[in-house]
């Protein structure tokens, strides 16, 4: 049976902790290691994560705090090269008994040979697990071309196997938005991913979490207008994009390498943006993001 790492980042998680642990304790897959690494917490999530130290497929780092997303990159970096399958972890999820077998059963239809991502559907829960909804399923396929701009991976869910790790730790980026984007546009730009709408996770809601899942018609235009408002992230996008290529770019298949050139390149003055506005091939999975989209290229704010 092949050894699973399961990655978990923590900081001021105390919580929620307890109950993460005892369900991946509780996996119903034999080989689960658990790699912890703690960013820097100041409350007693620490003395939780001691609880478990002395467990023998328990390992914790503590660091200083950096964020989540290097801290996640300092995950894998710690990572087993042993391992042959990895999965991200939030420290106030809980997860299914059969989360990660699951996982595992549905990446062995694929060529093992490549990278492969195993990512999947949330059942969102409020603090006291009380049912709120479910994320919405991808509309369209999960490709490099809604990649670039969009990430439909949560991290949460995410599995992967070695081929994944080996090719993002040989060049860990400085311009990812979110370990999990990137974790995205590196296995649709080289393998396979299976996305499962069965939930395998509970994801916990509250008020202290770092992304959230917006539900209902008013949540969801209310956090889209709060996002464009603050525009924080918009430019960063394309400095992802450029920082793919930078890591990627010579190893890159021709399709690949023109929509990623093509999405850096082709929107120099306002006319090219135009063009790419309305014929370029990257796409976000609502109909509505997706005209959003299309006018923030043309405005060239993104």
């Amino acid at each position: 049976m092949q050894k699973v790492q399961v990655l978990l980042s923590t900081y001021n998680g105390v919580k929620f902790l307890r109950p993460l642990m005892d369900s991946l304790l509780d996996q119903d897959y034999p080989r689960v290691e658990i790699l912890v690494r703690d960013d820097g917490s100041t409350d007693d999530t620490t003395n939780v994560l001691q609880e478990s130290s002395t467990l023998p497929n328990v390992k914790i780092f503590h660091g200083q705090h950096i964020g989540a997303v290097r801290s996640f990159f300092k995950l894998l970096e710690l990572s087993s090269s042993q391992a042959a399958y990895f999965a991200f972890c939030d420290q106030d999820d809980i997860w299914k008994k059969d989360k990660i077998s699951h996982a595992i059963e549905m990446l062995s239809t694929q060529r093992n040979h490549r990278p492969l991502l195993y990512c999947g559907r949330l059942k969102i829960v409020d603090e006291h697990l009380y049912f709120r909804g479910l994320s919405k399923i991808p509309s369209r396929e999960p490709s490099f071309k809604n990649a670039i701009v969009e990430n439909v991976a949560d991290g949460c869910t995410a599995v992967f196997n070695a081929h994944v790790r080996d090719l993002i730790i040989r060049s860990i980026p400085h311009s990812a938005l979110m370990h999990d984007w990137w974790l995205y546009l590196v296995v649709s730009a080289f393998g396979n991913i299976v996305y499962d709408e069965e939930p395998k996770i509970l994801y916990r809601q509250h008020s202290d979490n770092l992304i959230g899942n917006p539900l209902g018609f008013k949540d969801i235009w209310a956090a889209r207008i709060q996002r464009f408002k603050k525009n924080r992230n918009l430019q960063l996008i394309h400095k992802q994009a450029e920082e793919f290529d930078r890591i990627y770019g010579s190893y890159l298949d021709n399709n690949v390498k023109r929509t990623i050139h093509d999405f850096i390149n082709r929107r120099r003055s306002f006319i090219s943006r135009i063009k790419y506005a309305f014929w370029g091939d990257v796409y976000r999975q609502s109909m509505i993001d997706n005209v959003i989209l299309k006018l923030l290229i043309a405005l060239n704010y993104i």
